[in-house]
């Protein structure tokens, strides 16, 4: 698998202001990446500031010898009533060196630490709710 996504719902990050500095109209998560940044900063987990794409926002992460990749992106559920009441999805892909891309090593398993932190994280927020994970 190349990348892991987990998914969930919350109305805590913004979905429905765009920001004079987004990329494009639906370039949401700079709020959810500051969030997260801060939450993994706190258990000891270096990360980048988080930097925009135009699909969304994404940050680095470090944790020991092992390096990551973190993208988010939300998009307001259809006939919500709150707005900011949105879908979200935070990729978490594992950095390889050029060869561990030719030989198919250091990919990201179900069960890769990473995972289990960011899976945590949510589950401890009383406004996050339906949290799955995606494998890609």
């Amino acid at each position: 698998m190349v990348h892991s996504e987990i998914l969930f719902e919350t109305d805590r990050f913004n979905v429905s202001e765009v920001k004079k500095h987004f990329i494009n109209p639906c370039c949401f998560g700079e709020d959810l990446a500051v969030w997260l940044r801060q939450a993994l900063t706190e258990m000891e987990i270096t990360t980048s500031a988080p930097g925009q794409e135009d699909w969304g926002w994404y940050l680095f992460a470090q944790r020991g010898s092992e390096r990551y990749f973190l993208g988010v992106g939300g998009y307001r559920k259809e006939g919500a009533l709150n707005e900011n009441d949105a879908e979200w999805r935070i990729m978490v892909q594992r950095r390889r060196t050029i060869w561990d891309w030719l030989r198919g090593r250091n990919q990201i398993t179900y069960t890769d630490p990473m995972l289990s932190i960011i899976e945590g994280l949510l589950r401890e927020q009383t406004d996050v709710r339906n949290i799955t994970r995606e494998s890609v």
